[in-house]
């Protein structure tokens, strides 16, 4: 969420992505966090929402790469 509010997610010039951040209401729980929310029902955050997931996970795992990988023994099987 830090990264969405010092607007460093860069996301392509994607207007839907763009039309979902302009959505965004930062709401503040009795903790202290932060978190995205709407204002109103019909709006839509849910692409922003998966993003910053999505950035908490890979930031959270860092750049550790898998110790093996079944495709590098089979390759990649086509149906």
């Amino acid at each position: 969420m830090k990264l969405a509010l010092e607007g460093k997610i860069q996301h392509g010039g994607n207007k839907v992505l763009a039309w979902m951040v302009d959505n965004i209401h930062i709401r503040t729980g009795p903790a202290g966090n932060i978190k995205p929310d709407k204002q109103k029902s019909t709006e839509k955050i849910d692409g922003v929402v998966a993003l910053i997931m999505a950035l908490d996970r890979a930031i959270r795992n860092g750049n550790t790469q898998p110790a093996h990988s079944v495709y590098d023994e089979r390759g990649l099987l086509v149906l």
